[in-house]
């Protein structure tokens, strides 16, 4: 396979570092034994590879290009799924939420394909783009991902995606731990399931996702390399807006709008959309368009300029990401390469974009569930300062002055990138705070462009007492000196319709939200209790059904005795209490 322009990669498909200037073409011609279609039966075998599809003859002829897409594609009600039985299930579901800093166990339920909301404005349904779009490799990296979500998210891209514009889908599995490694499951789906372009490849060591990255980049054949992280559903058609985008400009590089699947209850929601900031530390932030954005319908699904990327989503000629000169090849594992390399796509002549019509849904963990040994946040944001920020690196060691401290031998030679930039003639970072993110200058910090009410005070469905039945005692939230606290305790009471902490607002999120406070939520991560709203369902999204009033992310339901101030709380299902929700209006509350 011939690099663009000559590049080439620095990790062998095994993850070696390749030595001198070996042509590339060659080197693909070494791999072709890796490379052979998985499913061909009359493809050569390497008996010591261990890692190869197991090839059976009769699949060849029911694995083919026409598995594309499927016509029938379930729905799944996540909160039938949701409820757990008894100590076992429980257990399950703890383990699962230790090992991936999500709810696994409900992923496993939820099953290999399902159905997702469509979250596109209604007017990219009637976009036309180009007839004839670039070819794209997906590149999906993974360590120690739950095979589930990695099945789903392919099966998703194949149900969602014109087969014609994708060359391949490159899942790489950057040597996960054994104990841990999908690779038995997933290979063993993929005999059954998949098209030969769907290509598995694994590093000899853990490389981290930065090298990750290079490594399946570099084993592409796709005109345009589409990243996307392990824990992601696409949308509906979600990549001809970015190929098209690409089409017009080799030199932009586009991300899609990501809406968020809860880690709590697997809900796909929908994401507003917003743009990439960051601040003098280098944490990236999401920036909100201003309210007078929006002036015309079409200012919607418009392109927007966005000064960084979050980095785990994002689309970019395959020319392009060689002669900008790819990943920072000095950087280790993962931080800080997102805002590194939306530094050099600006300063270096390129654009970067957020595509409103193109939307992907991915997994916020509140966690990584695997430790790093070494600060590569650190290092790798160090490298950066020192790279592009000129004299306003200052301002980055003054927001993280403990990596002051650092030197050459901790962060790497820089050296490489110092030329890079200086080969690609970019411009200075005054340029760049200027011209793209004038936020960030000093004095010139305006508040983030939200809402200065919270929303959710007028987003309410209704206003309710919720009963417990056959009494009048009510779902009470415990109150301090009359106010409401974060990590408060649930009480019955006999019911007051005058009682603010009896009154509970149920928001369009399907939370719940007591009247004495704008910011707390009903909540279950740890008990029942009251915690800060978070807007992101989850262990703070209710569903009242039957009588029970459940929890899809805990799998369980609010109970209690029949007694005056006893403590609620959430158990089975089938131990709970059945509860009535009774409006409370105007006329009702005098």
């Amino acid at each position: 396979m011939k690099k663009p322009n000559g590049a080439e990669s620095d990790f062998d498909l095994d993850g070696d570092k390749l030595q001198g200037k070996a042509d590339a073409k060659e080197i693909n011609e070494d791999r072709a034994l890796e490379r052979a279609d998985p499913f061909d039966a009359d493809a050569p075998e390497d008996p010591e590879d261990a890692r190869k599809f197991k090839v059976n003859p009769k699949m060849k002829k029911l694995v083919n290009e026409e598995r594309w897409g499927v016509d029938r594609i379930p729905e799944v009600n996540l909160t039938a799924i949701a409820e757990i039985h008894g100590t076992e299930e429980e257990r399950k579901q703890l383990q699962g939420l230790n090992d991936h800093a999500f709810n696994a166990f409900l992923s496993d339920r939820v099953g290999p394909r399902r159905k997702i909301p469509d979250s596109r404005h209604q007017m990219c349904k009637d976009q036309v783009y180009s007839d004839i779009l670039p070819s794209a490799s997906i590149i999906i990296c993974f360590f120690n991902e739950l095979p589930s979500v990695l099945i789903r998210m392919v099966n998703g891209i194949m149900d969602r995606t014109p087969k014609e514009i994708v060359a391949e889908i490159l899942l790489v599995n950057d040597c996960s731990e054994p104990d841990k490694d999908p690779e038995k499951e997933l290979l063993a789906y993929a005999e059954e399931n998949w098209p030969s372009r769907i290509k598995y490849l694994r590093t000899k060591q853990n490389e981290g996702l930065i090298r990750a990255k290079m490594f399946g980049a570099g084993n592409a054949i796709g005109e345009v390399l589409v990243f996307l992280d392990s824990h992601c559903e696409v949308n509906e058609n979600w990549l001809p807006p970015l190929l098209d985008r690409i089409k017009q400009s080799p030199t932009k590089v586009v991300c899609p709008i990501i809406d968020i699947i809860s880690a709590e209850n697997m809900a796909y929601i929908s994401s507003p959309v917003c743009t990439g900031g960051l601040n003098w530390a280098l944490t990236f932030l999401w920036d909100y368009p201003a309210n007078d954005f929006f002036k015309e319908p079409e200012d919607y699904i418009k392109p927007l300029k966005s000064p960084t990327m979050a980095g785990g989503l994002f689309a970019i000629n395959r020319n392009y990401f060689y002669e900008l000169g790819q990943y920072d090849k000095g950087m280790d594992i993962w931080g800080a390469e997102n805002i590194e390399i939306s530094f050099r796509i600006w300063m270096c002549g390129g654009e970067l974009e957020i595509i409103p019509c193109s939307r992907v849904g991915h997994i916020f963990r509140k966690r990584r569930p695997y430790g790093m040994q070494v600060d590569s946040v650190g290092k790798n944001s160090v490298r950066t300062a020192l790279v592009w920020m000129d004299e306003y690196k200052e301002e980055f060691f003054k927001a993280r002055p403990h990596l002051r401290q650092m030197n050459e031998s901790q962060y790497g030679d820089i050296s490489e990138m110092v030329n890079l930039r200086e080969k690609l003639h970019c411009k200075p970072f005054k340029w760049y705070l200027e011209n793209i993110y004038p936020k960030l200058l000093p004095n010139k910090m305006p508040d983030v462009h939200r809402a200065n009410v919270d929303p959710s005070l007028s987003n309410y469905l209704q206003k309710y007492l919720i009963k417990l039945n056959g009494t009048n005692l009510c779902l009470t939230a415990e109150t301090k000196s009359e106010r409401l606290t974060k990590g408060a305790r649930l009480l019955l009471e006999p019911c007051r319709k005058v009682r603010r902490e009896q009154t509970w607002r149920f928001t369009k999120q399907k939370e719940l939200r007591p009247m004495g406070s704008s910011t707390l939520c009903l909540d279950t991560l740890k008990g029942l209790r009251l915690f800060k709203c978070h807007n992101q369902g989850g262990h703070q999204e209710w569903v009242h059904t039957s009588g029970k009033v459940f929890n899809a992310a805990a799998g369980k339901c609010i109970t209690t005795e029949n007694k005056i101030n006893s403590v609620v709380e959430i158990d089975y299902c089938t131990n709970s209490k059945n509860w009535a929700f009774d409006p409370i209006t105007a006329t009702s509350a005098r």
